[in-house]
């Protein structure tokens, strides 16, 4: 499953396990190296014949993470 299926961290899928490695290993840099990083993630499927595309990130939100379409 791309996402999970349901909040445990149990079951969460390939894109919020990736999203959690980046941000750990973003942060074991800033510790050792005291590097600052800026970060940008999408997570869009493409589907159907008309390649029709869904932002798999719209319904997630968290203080501090600021989503914003994609300009296009």
């Amino acid at each position: 499953m791309m996402l999970g299926v349901d909040d445990s961290p149990l079951n969460l899928g390939v894109i919020p396990n990736a999203i959690a490695w980046l941000y750990r290993l973003v942060d074991e840099r800033r510790r050792t190296t005291g590097a600052r990083f800026s970060v940008r993630v999408s997570a869009v499927e493409v589907t159907g014949r008309h390649e029709t595309v869904k932002d798999l990130l719209a319904n997630f939100t968290n203080p501090g993470i600021h989503l914003r379409p994609l300009a296009g």
